[in-house]
């Protein structure tokens, strides 16, 4: 990330960025906020300007970079291991960073990304610390769905909210990163406000994995019940190269860090950079299944709005008109909603261990009893 131009300027989020800005000038930092938007938005940035500015760091060059980069002792960020945050990641790394000293900063702020996916135990957990603000600590919470967290959590918060960008915003994006045509538009709607999940699917790599899942239901139909292993074994392939991607991020990362530092980083600062990309790297593979899983939901529910006549303009899969008309004419809506139930039903099951690929298999063999029989 570049330093030399205004870290408050995010796209989509001025009013946001106004209201952190203004807080942070005037020392009014709070103890908690809420950033509640879509993910991804934007609120990566924002956290990261906010611990900035409640630092003092905004005229040191070199502290800012420290920041803006993740790699500051005084900013934490924690992301879910796994499917959900636990009570075990409460006490384990939060309260720990909560309650811990650093050597520089004055202001620690640790950021809970997508805090939703808290399950009970760790909501119980997580309310006694803010119930009891260590002294000098600010948390930022992002909430995809404020609804999915106790409401005295979100009380004891200052709620900031995050907009989705819009399909200009996102097609403007897509022509920065290369796209043009039917990719471009592809690519803008199916990211759905998000900028991050366009920028994945600019990879020719990822747009062709994202091509492959929305084919699942009608490829199972037309080549048996074999294709379900192929699908399978297409998925597993795909985890290990995003998996893989993200070690490599992280070998940058680290890379880069020692360049910012001018010598050998701190040893917490390392530390918590190389746990939060075994993290990652271990988030991603959940992530690259239910991603898979949320393109045959979207293809589904395209080939509904065609089969109901309802406006392309609500199209995401823009690109395969005629291959909706088809599927709107080989499978009946119920064949379609039952999919997307099942789909759902898959990603439940997944989240609480059962074994992913036999998931994926099932949900694919499913689907072709289901086409065979709508």
């Amino acid at each position: 990330m570049e330093h030399d131009t205004d870290i408050w300027d995010i796209p989509a989020q001025g009013k946001a960025t106004d209201v952190l800005s203004r807080a942070a000038a005037r020392g009014d930092i709070g103890h908690a906020w809420a950033f509640v938007g879509p993910p991804d938005v934007g609120q990566e940035q924002a956290a990261r300007a906010f611990a900035a500015a409640a630092n003092d760091a905004l005229d040191d060059p070199i502290l800012l970079g420290r920041f803006m980069r993740g790699a500051h002792p005084a900013y934490r960020e924690f992301v879910p291991t796994g499917a959900f945050h636990r009570k075990e990641d409460v006490h384990g790394q939060w309260l720990e960073a909560a309650n811990s000293t650093v050597k520089e900063g004055r202001v620690k702020v640790l950021r809970i990304v997508a805090a939703e996916l808290m399950n009970d135990n760790a909501a119980n957990a997580f309310l006694k610390a803010l119930e009891e603000p260590p002294p000098g600590t600010v948390w930022i919470l992002d909430l995809a769905d404020p609804e999915e967290v106790p409401d005295t959590i979100l009380s004891r918060c200052r709620v900031v909210p995050f907009a989705a960008w819009t399909l200009d915003g996102l097609l403007a994006l897509a022509g920065q990163l290369g796209l043009e045509g039917p990719d471009a538009a592809l690519v803008a709607r199916v990211a759905m406000g998000s900028p991050t999940t366009l920028r994945r699917l600019a990879d020719p790599q990822s747009l062709e994995d994202f091509r492959t899942h929305r084919q699942w239901i009608s490829r199972v139909r037309a080549d048996g019940p074999g294709y379900a292993l192929q699908a399978t074994a297409a998925l597993k392939a795909e985890v290990q190269r995003r998996g893989k991607a993200i070690d490599v991020e992280g070998a940058n990362a680290l890379e880069s860090l020692t360049e910012l530092y001018g010598d050998q980083p701190p040893r917490p600062v390392v530390k918590e950079l190389e746990e939060r990309y075994k993290r990652l790297s271990r988030a991603e593979q959940t992530i690259t299944i239910q991603q898979a899983l949320d393109d045959v939901v979207t293809w589904c529910r395209d080939v509904v709005v065609v089969a109901k006549g309802g406006d392309s303009g609500s199209v995401r899969n823009i690109d395969a008109m005629a291959a909706l008309r088809e599927d709107a004419e080989t499978f009946s809506v119920a064949t379609l909603l039952d999919v997307c139930d099942t789909a759902l039903h898959t990603r439940e099951a997944i989240e609480v261990n059962v074994k992913w690929d036999l998931a994926i298999e099932a949900f694919v063999l499913g689907a072709h009893a289901r086409a065979l029989a709508g």
